[in-house]
């Protein structure tokens, strides 16, 4: 059984028509919405509501402390600039990606 009848028995199997494939476009798959029903939807909601606070801020907490021993140091190796560079970069991430959408998804303001 070559590739192109492996693929055609295993359409076949899950009964998809040509129509319902040639609907299936990027406008109308973004209209989608899966939400986790029942216990997993209550579990995800509180795993958004309490875990991105903690990763922001002990991220945070963490980036300052590296941030601050490295300024102390009198002469800065590259090891040291991009350790710094890495931790600016963490630290903007973090209060620029994961906050909002926290806000976002805690809140619910479109």
């Amino acid at each position: 059984m070559d590739a192109t009848t492996q693929f055609a028995s295993n359409v076949a199997l899950i009964s998809v028509t040509e129509q319902e494939t040639f609907n299936t476009t990027s406008s109308n798959v973004s209209e989608w919405e899966f939400t986790p029903v029942g216990y997993y939807g209550d579990a995800s909601a509180l795993l958004w509501r309490v875990i991105p606070p903690i990763l922001v801020s002990i991220g945070t907490i963490g980036n300052a402390m590296t941030v601050f021993v490295l300024l102390r140091q009198k002469k800065m190796t590259s090891t040291a600039v991009f350790l710094f560079a890495l931790a600016l970069s963490d630290t903007l991430l973090l209060s620029s990606t994961l906050l909002p959408v926290w806000v976002l998804y805690t809140w619910g303001i479109n």
